[in-house]
């Protein structure tokens, strides 16, 4: 066999190895789509795990674990519960305020004089009132079943409930398990491999753990200031959008931008003044409070995802699993990014032939 010929096989032979690995990457994405329910519900419960841990620590000074626990779940529990009464709720309501303003602007536009300038103005531009009318109702019917699809939701609370006692559950048994699992881990596994996991396991809480309770501390205090400023500039819909807020500062990069969107949307409805003010407000707020001051100081031990890797996270979350999806890349991918990086610093520890010390530079003589 010729040397021409063995290069071609090994060619050939790469690109096979490249496809496999293609194939079985698909095929997991697969799996993992088909059983992604289960998956997410053992992922909050983890997480619910995780963030109370704390306070099941603070309570045990002063009773058993289990009662502890217990009593740190129903703490969060009613937290979670009147939120979801009080925000959610009126929320809703002003959601299907906001479709009957909707509907008022297209059916009676006579009867606001912004949206009737507006008219006039694309008008002369060749866009018929009819095609606004037509656009208007289509809008409409998306609203309205946007808003149908929310109260099955809430009629099936039953269902709901389930889900909320199996997170509880599960998380539990994480609270419980957790720290003898975790000891298994430093300490039982091969020492081959010990390092390695000490030191992922020690970054991931250190990471991770900051990131997830920073951005849930981050995202309560934007949307109680955004939903403060809204109801003092004269917005509507205050409660809808500090829950829009929320939501959205758990989606990496364009989470404010979607929400300030948003708003100003619903600031149209009352006057474009308002929108003017509001939109000035969210600028400052969310560019320059959240961006300058609370973020760096709140995240700044967590993961740092570059730009780039948050918008790709973002972008495969979403196409594969929606909105959940979203909300969950920027942990996901923090997770493989600690993993990766702390692979690597074993990998440079073991190998330091690889790795020469840099001869430093001598300082220029005075």
């Amino acid at each position: 066999m010729t040397p021409h010929s063995n290069v071609w096989q090994r060619r050939f032979f790469i690109v096979l190895t490249l496809l496999g690995w293609i194939a079985l990457f698909a095929v997991i994405l697969w799996i993992i789509s088909k059983i992604i329910t289960p998956i997410i519900l053992i992922g909050f419960s983890a997480l619910l795990a995780y963030l109370i841990f704390p306070l099941v620590r603070f309570f045990q000074r002063h009773m058993t674990r289990i009662l502890a626990i217990l009593l740190s779940l129903l703490v969060v529990l009613a937290v979670v519960g009147l939120i979801l009464y009080f925000v959610v709720v009126a929320a809703i309501q002003q959601f299907g305020l906001l479709i009957g303003i909707i509907q008022d602007f297209v059916l009676h536009p006579e009867n606001h004089a912004l949206f009737r300038s507006g008219l006039e103005k694309l008008e002369r531009l060749g866009i018929s009132q009819n095609q606004i009318h037509i656009s208007g109702q289509q809008v409409i019917g998306y609203l309205q079943q946007t808003i149908n699809g929310v109260f099955p939701l809430i009629s099936g609370v039953f269902v709901t409930m389930i889900s909320l006692l199996l997170v509880a559950t599960v998380a539990v048994y994480f609270i419980v398990d957790g720290p003898r699992v975790i000891n298994w881990w430093r300490y039982k596994t091969p020492l081959k491999y010990r390092g390695f996991i000490n030191m992922f396991l020690n970054e991931l809480d250190h990471s991770l753990g900051d990131f997830i309770r920073g951005e849930v501390l981050l995202a309560t205090i934007m949307s109680i200031i955004v939903g403060l400023g809204a109801f003092i500039i004269g917005v509507p819909y205050v409660f809808l959008l500090a829950l829009i807020v929320f939501v959205c500062e758990f989606i990496p990069q364009i989470g404010s931008y979607i929400s300030g969107a948003i708003g100003i949307g619903f600031a149209l409805t009352h006057s474009w003044e308002t929108a003017l003010i509001y939109g000035i407000f969210v600028t400052i707020m969310q560019g320059g409070l959240e961006g300058q001051i609370l973020a760096p100081r709140i995240l700044g031990g967590a993961v740092g995802l570059h730009p780039i890797l948050s918008v790709f996270a973002l972008l495969v979350g979403t196409t594969l699993f929606g909105l959940l999806g979203a909300l969950f890349a920027a942990p996901a991918a923090g997770i493989l990014q600690t993993f990766i990086r702390s692979f690597w610093d074993v990998w440079r520890e073991r190998h330091p032939d690889q790795f020469p010390v840099e001869e430093q530079k001598q300082k220029p003589e005075s």
